[in-house]
């Protein structure tokens, strides 16, 4: 990942490691792209409709107890796919069980 290498060229990935390195709270993580995920299907339609109309970000700030409960809730819709699934079965080899971790 560019955004991982302070030596790129690429200018966002450099701007993009400096937040990164200043907010060590910050997590980045792959996301199986077309995969049904709300945020990551989010994201898609945010940048998408940047691209084509202009709109500017708008940042919607949520309760932490919220955004516990919503993670929470995706992993019990996300558990038996990933047990039952026949994609991915390389990482379920590694990591069988999907669990929440502390961020505190």
């Amino acid at each position: 990942m560019a955004s991982s290498n302070s030596k790129s060229t690429n200018e966002t990935a450099r701007k993009i490691f400096k937040i990164l390195l200043s907010n060590p709270r910050i997590k980045v993580s792959w996301v199986k792209a077309h995969a049904g995920n709300i945020g990551n299907e989010r994201a898609d339609q945010l940048a998408k409709d940047a691209t084509q109309h202009g709109q500017s970000y708008s940042h919607t700030k949520h309760p932490k107890p919220h955004i516990k409960a919503s993670g929470r809730g995706y992993l019990r819709v996300a558990k038996p796919s990933w047990k039952n699934g026949d994609t991915g079965r390389k990482i379920y080899n590694i990591m069988p069980q999907l669990v929440s971790v502390p961020t505190d």
